[in-house]
């Protein structure tokens, strides 16, 4: 709802009221600014594509960072934008209190990314920043294969999108209980993949992907997993039209429930993969070590070190042996991962002697990457049998089940590893990174510790991981002069082995890692420059009122200039169509009224209250001549009980016959309560004036309860099928308390 364009048809005007107030604290969301999604989720080389980036916490503004060759875009994020997606069904709403969920309702900001036609197949990244500090590194995803973009509404088979393979379909679940359907021709026997991102870039989407043949009839499918995603297969059984859908498993939605799949036949799948295939880096091996798979190896040979293997658990009951000769202490390191980042193995790696007693385990479990890892000095010359399967053993298997094995001496040598991929550090604060220090071949000397692009004001500690750490907090420390801005920061650790230096950067783990290359993000914030609070005690409203609550914004370091109030995209409550009227607090005021939105069609028998939280933003220039987007939420809800509304706006006319070129009347009635008896004013709201449908406002005087609207219809309007009009009546119960109540009328199409 365009809640300003009701103020302003009312003739409502914000009133500042000087107030002191009392206050308790409650539960708050997360007030770091973070990034939800993009849409689309990637793009076609040589195109520029317009896309929408998700975003919670953060104001208008913000710096879009962009990493990737042959990827750009422009520096700062352009207009909010506000999409149509798939309504979502009318359900009685769910309160997360309890349990401290956080309920999202980002915003959307337009962008572009222009993608070279020779820039790199793959992933390039993105982020964006504020004076209130960053968010995440985020994928973008660059391909060669024409690119198709849903558009809604598209929930069922009738209104299915053809698309022609190959094709990249980008969509969202934005809806609750949306479905997307997409119809494309295959002839019989042609093997058709559907090669799915959600969980690879980052969305809460749990797929769930079906394919119908014309007659309704389901196809089967055969499913490998890819990391955390599907990889589905279809053998088409007949020439003809196919339907495929997407769901969410659970049936939730919203913007940020972002997918992309791929439908191609087997021989462009291939190249897809092998176009996408990344390994991941495990402990050094030796240059000289030979790659051999385990189907070449047979029971009897001994594996001879170094030697590293990659294999499949390609069934359900697959289990690897190889044979190890040792000598009496001869130190072996033995390591086993997943292939590459697409492999969803967890290997399970078992030593045993010659009996079949085990002397050693080890699983991908206990491990953040899925590594295991054993190093065991042999208690004797002899042979010993090393056994290799997955965690899931008995259950599953298939090609995705890769793994890589290594056996080498082991050789004193050092791992690190950093979390998160980003970090905001406020001016004169500090924060702290997690350090995680990997010790092999018996190595638990000292680590010294540097950071590279650390910002100037900003320094770390402590400097050194000390003897036989393996864990500590990196500490990151801003002076209060510290210029606000962002960097890149990467951790180098240097260690004497054997009389020797030896360094290694820390890696890091993101959703885009080709393109940060194990970089850390660091954003130093502006220290804030206003609060925003309010009294949490309970008052009263109707439904279907635009309800003033007093609030207090407390002003920092010398800032007095303007400053805007919204809605806060993260709720601890389903808002139920609750909204908040952006306004504009001018320079200097420090108290005033949130105009929150009761809507008349709010559950009361099951949330008979209302508890949003908002948010304040504002620009400004900081004292290195930067321009500045601030923002701050709300410490305290704004609590309201709701009424029953005391007027509802109904048709007389259970429906109106319309053709393009007529003009349709609608009987119009007011059922009032004893609570009102004011004038309002009636609009036609849906569909819009540039549609083709046009309607003069009608006053109804206080008292009064019958209206007419008379709606003249273009010759060039576009009427859908399901085409309705629906109108609003906006009143004043007092002062500065607006009335709003709407009503909807079903339009049947001559022909």
């Amino acid at each position: 709802m365009n809640l300003s364009r009701v103020l302003w048809t009312s003739g409502l005007t914000l009133a500042v009221i000087l107030s002191a107030q009392s206050s308790f604290a409650q539960a708050v969301p997360s007030k770091e600014p973070s990034s939800t999604h993009i849409f689309p989720a990637g793009g076609r080389r040589g195109t520029a594509v317009p896309v929408r980036i998700g975003t919670e916490a953060m104001p208008p503004g913000a710096n879009l960072r962009l990493w990737g060759d042959g990827v750009r875009a422009a520096e700062s994020l352009g207009e909010r934008v506000k999409p149509r997606y798939e309504p979502s069904a009318r359900r009685p709403p769910r309160d997360a209190d309890a349990v401290g969920a956080n309920m999202s309702y980002p915003t959307e900001w337009a962008s572009e990314f222009n993608i070279a036609a020779d820039a790199p197949l793959g992933t390039a990244a993105w982020r964006v920043t504020c004076g209130w500090g960053g968010t995440r590194v985020r994928p973008f995803l660059i391909g060669d294969l024409p690119e198709f973009l849903e558009t809604e509404s598209n929930s069922t088979a009738e209104r299915a999108e053809r698309v022609n393979l190959p094709v990249t379909i980008n969509g969202q679940i934005a809806g609750e209980r949306d479905i997307d359907c997409f119809v494309f021709s295959a002839t019989s026997g042609q093997l058709v993949i559907a090669d799915l991102f959600a969980a690879r870039i980052g969305s809460p989407l749990d797929p769930v992907v079906e394919l119908f043949a014309a007659d309704g009839r389901k196809v089967r499918a055969e499913v490998s997993r890819v990391a955390d995603d599907n990889r589905l297969s279809f053998r088409i059984p007949g020439a003809g039209d196919y339907v495929l859908q997407i769901a969410n498993v659970s049936f939730r939605g919203g913007p940020e429930f972002v997918y992309r799949v791929t439908l191609s036949d087997a021989e462009q799948a291939e190249k897809n993969q092998l176009a996408d295939r990344t390994t991941t880096s495990g402990h050094a091996l030796s240059s000289d070590a030979g790659i051999r798979t385990t189907e070449r190896l047979t029971p009897t040979e001994v594996l001879r070190l170094p030697a590293a293997i990659q294999g499949h658990f390609l069934k359900a009951d697959s289990e690897d042996s190889f044979r190890i000769l040792a000598k009496k202490d001869e130190f072996i390191a033995i390591e086993c991962r997943p292939a590459s980042l697409s492999s969803i193995a967890m290997p399970i790696s078992v030593l045993e002697d010659a009996t079949g007693r085990a002397l050693a385990k080890a699983s991908g479990a206990e491990s953040v990457d899925r590594a295991c890892l054993i190093e065991w000095k042999a208690p004797a010359d002899g042979e010993y049998r090393l056994r290799v399967r997955d965690l899931q053993h008995g259950t599953r298997g298939g090609p995705e089940f890769a793994y890589r094995l290594s056996v080498r001496q082991a050789q004193p040598d050092f791992q690190l590893s950093l979390s998160p991929d980003y970090v905001n550090v406020t001016q004169g604060n500090r924060t702290d990174l997690d350090v995680t220090a990997k010790r092999f071949g018996g190595f638990t000397g000292p680590i010294d510790l540097s950071i590279t692009g650390l910002p100037e004001g900003v320094t770390f500690e402590p400097p050194r991981i000390a003897d036989n750490q393996t864990s500590l907090k990196l500490v990151l420390k801003a002076i209060d002069d510290t210029r606000p801005t962002d960097a890149t920061l990467r951790l180098i650790g240097n260690a004497m082995i054997a009389n020797q230096p030896v360094e290694h950067a820390a890696s890091v783990a993101s959703l885009a890692e080709a393109a940060t290359a194990n970089s850390v993000q660091l954003t130093v914030q502006h220290k804030p420059i206003f609060k925003l609070t309010c009294n949490e005690a309970y008052q009263y409203g109707h439904r279907g009122t635009i309800y003033p609550y007093a609030m207090q914004i407390e002003r920092l370091g010398g800032f007095d200039g303007e400053i805007h109030v919204q809605l806060c995209e993260r709720q601890v409550q389903d808002l139920d169509g609750i909204e908040v009227v952006e306004t504009l607090i001018p320079p200097g005021v420090t108290e005033f009224k949130n105009l929150v939105y009761l809507p008349e069609t709010m559950h009361a028998s099951v949330q008979h209250h209302c508890r949003p939280y908002s948010q304040v933003w504002a620009t400004f220039t900081d004292k290195w001549g930067q321009r500045q987007s601030m923002l701050s939420i709300c410490d305290k809800r704004n609590m309201i009980r709701t009424m029953p509304t005391v007027v509802k706006l109904k048709s007389l006319d259970e429906h109106v016959t319309a053709r393009p070129g007529t003009t349709v009347r609608c009987q119009l009635v007011l059922d009032r309560t004893p609570n009102f008896d004011g004038a309002m004013v009636i609009e036609l709201i849906e569909p819009p004036a540039r549609t083709g449908f046009m309607a003069e406002r009608v006053r109804i005087e206080a008292g009064q309860t019958r209206t007419e609207m008379v709606i003249r219809i273009d010759d060039s309007a576009n009427c859908l099928p399901d085409l309705s009009l629906r109108f609003r009546a906006v009143g004043q119960l007092r002062e500065d308390v607006t009335v709003i109540s709407e009503a909807a009328i079903p339009v049947r199409l001559e022909p």
